[in-house]
């Protein structure tokens, strides 16, 4: 959502295309951010038993870490439930990383229109105030995810033009530096050219001192 609040102060002409967030609280943020117009009703022709079923197929999650069981879902009042859907298709969610393919993305005529792909995996397992656990590939840690987004663009007929990467400073840190060379070490492979960097947003007009790692890839 930060990045589409960029794009839009910036004045840049885009479209949020998709997004991939699993999360409740996140989801509905994200909908009042940037979807506050869109009042359809996209679950009225949809049973409750339905939506308890569309819900859990998707692996919406309450907590941040894990889905939530089908039977956690069926206790969720009716209104809950239609909120939650409606939520999802407004924002064009495709809710589970893991379960997401690349046809899902669409990225289609890449020759009339630029494809940028945003992608901010979990920081909990990189972040000093985290374990320590890491991104390494094949971990199952949560900053392991980053690896999904090597899938997808593994799986793409048609690759974004653009990735932006954000992330704490960690991700470049000694403890992970060797796993962020391997993720660089791929996107060359596939004929991105990728710019890093370490900045603080006290440093452009943001009244927070709050560091974070960078990185834009261009194709080709």
């Amino acid at each position: 959502g930060s990045q589409h609040f960029a794009l839009e102060y910036l004045g840049a002409d885009f479209e949020s295309w998709k997004i991939c967030e699993w999360a409740v609280k996140s989801i509905q943020a994200y909908k009042d951010a940037h979807f506050q117009h869109d009042t359809n009703d996209y679950s009225a022709e949809l049973t409750k038993e339905q939506l308890i079923e569309y819900l859990a197929n998707k692996g919406i999650s309450a907590n941040y870490n894990e889905p939530m069981t089908i039977q956690q879902i069926k206790r969720l009042q009716e209104n809950k439930l239609r909120q939650i859907y409606n939520n999802i298709i407004a924002t064009h969610n495709l809710v589970n990383i893991q379960e997401t393919k690349a046809k899902d993305l669409e990225i289609i005529d890449t020759d009339k229109y630029c494809y940028l792909m945003t992608y901010s995996f979990p920081c909990q397992d990189l972040s000093s105030a985290g374990l320590g656990k890491g991104m390494a590939k094949g971990s199952g840690t949560r900053s392991g995810m980053l690896w999904e987004v090597e899938r997808l663009l593994d799986e793409c007929e048609q690759l974004p033009q653009v990735l932006l990467m954000e992330n704490v400073p960690e991700v470049i840190g000694s403890n992970n530096i060797k796993h962020f060379a391997k993720w660089l070490e791929k996107l060359e492979q596939l004929g991105y050219k990728n710019k890093w960097q370490v900045l603080n947003a006290k440093d452009y007009g943001v009244p927070q001192n709050r560091e974070r790692c960078f990185m834009v890839s261009m194709l080709g």
